[in-house]
């Protein structure tokens, strides 16, 4: 039987709502997420709950257990530079696509977002913008499946991510790379922008394993 749009709606909603919460860490790695308890809470059965839980497990929030149950996913060293060699691979293939297509409406997108980030308080904030900013750069690639596979991506690495931006001496640095990656793109220098790319994103993976060793975060 096909399922409506209205229960698929509630049921990614239902594992949004909770991807926000593991985000924030309402929900820390290893917590067990009880079938019984969300259902109650959300008011619904246990059928969009198992769904959400399905959704969150294909994105990396959620690992389901046969015969125990579904938890918050680990968040590990491994993990944490995978998807660090991910991205630079993957970001440096759309950046050298996206330079060549790089226009002045581009640029001023990418700007304003930077005004947004330096007014930015909070850690949602960042994790916004942060993507917004990466995006506006990389989009006039114009290749739709590399964007896709690139957004996924992002989603699974903003909960390291957080760790580096709840630093508060992270955010002006990260903001004057960005300004700086920026304008080699908008100069055309390919060389430079790949450069100042691949080192921004190297430099917040190694805060993140550190912060993950420090804390002790890195359970498995």
């Amino acid at each position: 039987m096909k399922k409506s749009p209205t229960a698929k709606f509630f049921s990614e909603s239902l594992a949004e709502r909770l991807r926000t919460r593991i985000l924030r860490g309402d929900l820390p790695p290893g917590a067990q997420l009880r079938q019984d308890k969300i259902a109650h809470e959300f008011g619904t059965s246990h059928i969009p709950v198992r769904e959400a839980f399905a959704q969150l497990e294909a994105r990396g929030f959620v690992t389901i257990i046969p015969n125990r149950g579904a938890f918050v996913s680990a968040m590990t060293r491994d993990e944490a530079q995978e998807l660090q060699s991910m991205r630079v691979a993957l970001e440096l293939l759309a950046l050298d696509s996206a330079i060549d297509a790089f226009a002045e409406h581009d640029a001023a997108a990418a700007r304003a977002i930077l005004e947004i980030d330096r007014e930015a308080g909070d850690v949602d904030q960042w994790s916004k913008d942060n993507w917004a900013f990466h995006r506006a750069i990389y989009a006039p690639c114009g290749k739709h499946h590399l964007m896709t596979v690139l957004e996924s991506l992002w989603q699974k690495a903003d909960r390291y991510l957080r760790l580096v931006w709840q630093l508060a001496s992270w955010q002006d640095a990260s903001f004057a790379e960005h300004l700086r990656i920026l304008e080699a793109v908008e100069a055309k220098d390919k060389r430079l922008a790949k450069r100042l790319t691949k080192e921004h994103i190297t430099a917040a993976g190694a805060v993140m394993v550190e912060t993950l060793s420090r804390h002790r975060l890195d359970i498995e």
